[in-house]
């Protein structure tokens, strides 16, 4: 009897396969600008989220602790691309408030 080895097949642009975090349809729904300003003019300063090479010429040699323990994989995910223009998109869309104003809001409407 010949025994079948089930293959996982990686999508490229999701290789750890993650669950979706928007589904696309009647349920998406994008809003308008919230900010009125040329997008041309938000400037993104790019970090690496963990940088080791930093830490290492600052004498905090603990790259090779994380790697040991199988982190590799999560520090490329954060320290990946960075998606510029969707950010910039993000931020004209974004709305920020407070938490006395998100209260006052929540009153009005219940």
């Amino acid at each position: 009897m010949k025994s079948t080895s089930a293959q996982v097949s990686q999508h490229p642009m999701n290789p750890l396969n993650l669950p979706p975090i928007a589904t696309i349809g009647k349920s998406l729904i994008c809003t308008g600008d919230s900010m009125k300003f040329n997008i041309g003019l938000i400037k993104l300063l790019p970090e690496k989220m963990v940088d080791f090479e930093s830490l290492k010429v600052n004498d905090f040699k603990i790259e090779e602790l994380f790697l040991n323990q199988g982190w590799k994989r999560y520090f490329d995910m954060l320290n990946g691309p960075i998606y510029t223009n969707m950010v910039k998109e993000f931020w004209m869309k974004a709305q920020v408030f407070d938490e006395v104003s998100a209260r006052l809001e929540e009153e009005e409407l219940v």
